[in-house]
């Protein structure tokens, strides 16, 4: 058997001249030794393009094509899979059977179809009310988004325009409470159409401040427990040290000065012109606007202060400066849970992240749930966020943040059930009312199946609270704020699901109403009772719900 020769890969100058073949040795090959020449490699050796290279190309090609083929054979089954499903229309009743908490962006439901009986819901309601997620994104198909849907039509606001209302009230514009709020001017102080002007000479007293911050973990913190008590002593006591600078840690320590006075301030005592607290905000807010406009390197003491800040603005009645406080924090959220790794990241600085999430979802809830106002997108990030664990607080504390967390949520999937702003089945849109026909039996009908299972949702919320916990419904005096609040929570709820009934009635004239429709309306205006009872008890003292419990 004979072998093809193959040449080596480099040969020496001298070699290739005289075409002999080389051994390639270094630094002088065998040829240039025996004959005493000087030899030398050039730098590169020379390419040449092997027949199986062609072949090889040929291959991968092939490969390609092949795998370009799969692709589309798979690209037409899914298509060909999208068109058996049913459309949004078709799909039914959404909320059978599902936990208020389930984490969820998905299609609204058909209020015309039965409610469906999926095996896995009676699983799912078994699940602890706190849980952040459900395992499989199947479980969930049918819920609603948690979400405000825009333009909605729960508002006080929207309710004041329509045609029954103007009859007894007069004419009032369907943006109402954003055109006074946006009239109403801010004191001098916090216009700060001067703001780089010297920072104010704020008098910072170490008796006073220690007691401020006492009142600040006594009444704020409790209902957004967004920071972690030993770091703020530490931030508070370099603080003291340091005094009024520049720094975000100095605008921290300011805000949790003017919560702790707002806190304080008896209902009705303060100056408008001059709210409590307001010598310190004055002295916060431009480090604030200046660190979330044009700071990058952000750290989590930043979307922690400007939170705080909007529950101070809430405090003093200011939902709109409230709410764009909120926003700022929100676009500082989006960026740092984009780059997020909850392996490699400290568990402190995680569970930090989150409670600052839930606590701007829960603000900006409250203000678009009255104002039409841009939407910052973190309510399309609670199906991926988990709630946080609380570890370091009291039990009272951390069941009452989740909870409320959780009635909120559940709140905005009766936005998108009962008052989308497209048109379904049943849409309470202002174009759905302003004809009676437009909201016939058979919707209102299907509406009470929908309702019924809102109120079930409701009601697995509220049982689902530790006992120790969980607040006593009625009139009966709470045994404390936090539980008081959950209460009126409920029946803001409650009253917000039979609400369709209430308008249905009024839309007929009372004629031609069923016993099952009146009953419905009852339970609204029985909600709507007890809520103004537990309201108006709870707004006779400063609380950053002032605003909105007036309204809902």
């Amino acid at each position: 058997m004979s072998f093809r020769r193959r040449r080596v890969g480099l040969a020496c100058t001298f070699c290739r001249q005289r075409k002999r073949r080389c051994d390639a040795r270094k630094p002088t090959c065998t040829n240039c030794l025996e004959a005493e020449a000087d030899c030398h490699y050039d730098d590169l050796p020379s390419q040449r393009i092997e027949a199986s290279g062609s072949r090889e190309i040929i291959n991968r090609l092939q490969d390609i094509e092949s795998l370009l083929e799969r692709q589309n054979e798979n690209v037409a089954a899914l298509s060909a899979e999208i068109n058996l499903r049913p459309s949004r229309a078709e799909i039914a009743g959404a909320m059978a059977g599902n936990s208020p908490l389930s984490q969820s962006s998905l299609p609204r439901v058909n209020l015309t179809s039965p409610l469906p009986t999926h095996p896995t819901e009676m699983e799912l309601l078994q699940r602890p009310w706190y849980q952040s997620s459900i395992g499989s994104r199947s479980e969930v198909v049918e819920l609603p988004p948690l979400t405000i849907p825009i333009q909605h039509n729960t508002s006080s606001s929207y309710l004041l325009s329509l045609p029954e209302m103007k009859a007894l009230i007069g004419d009032y514009p369907i943006d109402l409470f954003f055109l006074l709020e946006s009239r109403n001017q801010l004191p001098p102080e916090l216009a700060f159409n001067g703001w780089l002007a010297p920072l104010s000479e704020v008098q910072i007293d170490k008796d006073v401040t220690d007691y401020l911050v006492s009142a600040f973990f006594s009444g704020p913190f409790l209902c957004h427990p967004i920071l972690d008590r030993d770091t703020f002593q530490e931030i508070y006591s370099r603080f003291l040290d340091v005094g009024i600078d520049s720094g975000i840690e100095s605008a921290l320590c300011l805000v949790v000065f003017a919560l702790g006075s707002a806190t304080l301030s008896p209902m009705g005592s303060h100056n408008p012109a001059m709210p409590s607290g307001m010598e310190y905000m004055q002295s916060a807010m431009p480090i604030l606007i200046s660190l979330s406009s044009w700071s990058v390197s952000w750290s989590i003491l930043l979307p922690q202060a400007l939170v705080l800040a909007s529950v101070y603005f809430a405090y003093i009645v200011r939902p709109l400066q409230s709410w764009r406080l909120v926003y700022s924090a929100a676009t500082i959220l989006k960026f740092k849970l984009s780059r997020l790794n909850t392996q490699q990241d400290e568990p402190g600085s995680v569970e930090s992240l989150l409670r600052v999430f839930w606590s701007c979802f829960l603000i900006e809830c409250d203000r678009l749930a009255e104002l039409e106002l841009p939407q910052s997108e973190l309510q399309q990030l609670t199906d991926e966020t988990s709630l946080p664990g609380c570890r370091n607080l009291e039990p009272m504390e951390s069941t009452c943040y989740l909870a409320e967390i959780s009635i909120r949520r559940l709140l905005n999937r009766i936005h998108n059930s009962l008052y989308p702003r497209k048109r379904t089945a049943l849409t309470l849109s202002s174009t759905s009312l302003t004809t009676s026909d437009d909201f016939s039996a058979r919707e209102i009908s299907s509406a009470t199946a929908v309702c019924d299972e809102l109120h079930r949702q409701l009601d697995i919320w509220y049982e689902s609270i530790p006992e120790p916990y969980r607040p006593a419904l009625g009139i009966h005096p709470a045994s404390n704020e936090r539980e008081s609040v959950l209460r009126i929570r409920y029946y803001a709820t409650k009253h917000i699901i039979y609400r369709p009934f209430v308008l249905y009635i009024i839309r007929n004239g009372g004629g031609a109403v069923t016993n099952s429709v009146l009953e419905k309306a009852g339970l609204c205006i029985e909600s709507c009772r007890v809520y103004l009872h537990n309201a108006t008890k709870y707004l006779q003292s400063a609380s950053q719900y002032t605003w909105t419990f007036s309204l809902s």
